[in-house]
């Protein structure tokens, strides 16, 4: 057999084996790819999260050391208890801070300065939950901008532009995003769980008119494309009738005890149990 038959034949199986193996080289290529692409995702999940979580420190961080005259008085609700040794169902103050003047938590004449929009303050000890809340025309501007109206994917702690700003509607809405990192409203999936409900059973909500506990009383799923948190009830029974409800589906128990009076605060984020899936935290608002 010559040198040139030799070479062909050597030639053909460089290109049969070549041919069995580029798919094995397509699949590597294609990994890697994958790879990249999850690597830049990734990197600016982290990056955008660190931005947001360095915004809301350095904020959070200004606020709580500027000098106050008079700190905040604070509730004292045992976990799982109904909060009503501190509040009770009419939810007054102890009588010897009634003839006190108020002095809000936050300096919100500065806040306001900075931040247009800001009604309020909610704080969740343990969590990363201290955040301005803010307020706007619409429910859409604070999904995707910081306070200070920066273009940010984290957005905004902020109340349904349907409500009043004074938080004194009967049933008010506060949305928040759900990062994976458990920054904005991530924490609140933790709820899912009587163990954690029971070590935080309680936030605070500071405005620049009044302070209040939020005492949690239910935590449940809902289809955004089908219910809501109503907003307004037509009379009390109906009122009563939902906090039934709610309790009857949430993730913990409270042995809060909610009156005709009352009322309530839903804390609102996505959830992914299923398309539209929202995770709804709800809790009896209590002046301090």
């Amino acid at each position: 057999m010559d040198n040139s038959t030799n070479k062909k034949d050597k030639k053909d199986k460089r290109n049969k084996k070549n041919k069995k193996a580029w798919p094995l080289y397509a699949l590597l290529a294609a990994s890697i790819v994958a790879v990249a692409i999850f690597a830049v995702l990734l990197g600016r999940e982290l990056y955008t999260n660190w931005q947001s979580q360095s915004f809301y420190s350095e904020l959070s961080s200004d606020i709580e050391t500027r000098p106050q005259a008079t700190a905040a008085p604070r509730p004292s609700p045992t976990p799982g208890g109904t909060g009503a040794e501190d509040a009770g169902s009419g939810d007054s103050a102890p009588d010897e801070q009634e003839d006190a003047a108020f002095v809000p938590y936050m300096d919100f004449e500065a806040l306001g300065e900075k931040f247009p929009g800001v009604v309020g303050w909610i704080k969740l000890e343990g969590t990363a939950i201290d955040y301005p809340i803010m307020h706007w025309t619409d429910n859409d501007y604070f999904l995707g901008h910081l306070p200070d109206g920066t273009s940010h994917r984290s957005g905004s702690i902020f109340l349904d532009y349907r409500n009043s700003p004074d938080f004194m509607d009967k049933s008010i809405l506060i949305y928040g995003h759900a990062s994976r990192t458990q920054e904005m409203f991530g924490s609140l999936k933790n709820y899912r769980g009587q163990e954690y409900y029971d070590a935080h059973p309680h936030a605070y909500i500071y405005t620049p008119e009044r302070d209040y506990a939020l005492l949690f009383i239910a935590g449940y799923l809902v289809d955004s494309g089908t219910e809501t948190p109503p907003m307004s009830f037509k009379d009390e029974e109906a009122f009563l009738k939902h906090i039934d409800d709610i309790k009857r589906r949430s993730f913990f128990r409270s042995d809060v005890v909610v009156g005709p009076d009352d009322r309530i605060v839903n804390l609102c984020t996505c959830a992914y149990d299923f398309d539209n899936a929202r995770l709804i935290l709800v809790g009896k608002l209590v002046e301090i």
